[in-house]
């Protein structure tokens, strides 16, 4: 008989080592991802320093669901909800204020694995796994080997089955910007958010 979830000692795991501030690669719906506890500062610096990311691009954050991002005090805008309707879970990063008055990135994953993983370690600070300005790694056998070395664990989840990033909007205010087109098309958003 085959196991339900066949990484679920992987994820037990990493929901240990997320929690003691490590830093994990993990797959996800678009490409596979480097991440660590979101509120972690320690662990999220170390992700700048892996990557060679320049400080001042925020990492977004992939939840297990929308009750997780009120939980964080996201604050959803008109299209901001249209958009997550449509489209979470999925390949959608949507940036959002919250009661502090920042900005957050956050995803929900189409991705039965990553999302067992969120619901074990809670919400992951997250970029995809390469060097800076370097391809996104779509599979395992993408990632460089020096970051394989660099982090705590590694998942193997096959291929992701997108094999494209995540499209970006900042939806903040009350018309949308677009900050990169990944899965999702401008014109599939726009056609969306038409009648918004």
């Amino acid at each position: 008989m085959k196991q339900k979830n066949p990484h679920q000692t992987q994820i037990t795991e990493a929901g240990q080592i997320v929690k003691k501030g490590g830093v994990i690669i993990f797959p996800t719906d678009t490409v596979y991802g480097l991440g660590c506890a979101a509120g972690n500062k320690k662990a999220i610096a170390r992700i700048y320093r892996l990557k060679s990311r320049a400080g001042h691009k925020p990492l977004p954050v992939l939840i297990p669901s929308l009750a997780a991002a009120f939980r964080l005090g996201a604050s959803l805008s008109l299209p901001g909800k249209v958009l997550v309707k449509k489209f979470w879970p999925g390949p959608l990063t949507l940036v959002v204020g919250t009661r502090t008055g920042k900005t957050v990135g956050l995803r929900i994953p189409e991705h039965k694995l990553t999302l067992a993983l969120l619901r074990k370690t809670g919400p992951l600070a997250t970029t995809s796994v390469n060097l800076s300005g370097q391809p996104s790694a779509r599979s395992i056998g993408e990632i460089p080997a020096a970051l394989i070395r660099a982090v705590d664990l590694v998942i193997d989840g096959g291929d992701c089955p997108l094999r494209v990033e995540s499209t970006v909007v900042d939806a903040t205010g009350s018309e949308i910007k677009i900050l990169r087109e990944g899965y999702i098309s401008k014109k599939e958003i726009e056609k969306i958010l038409k009648n918004v």
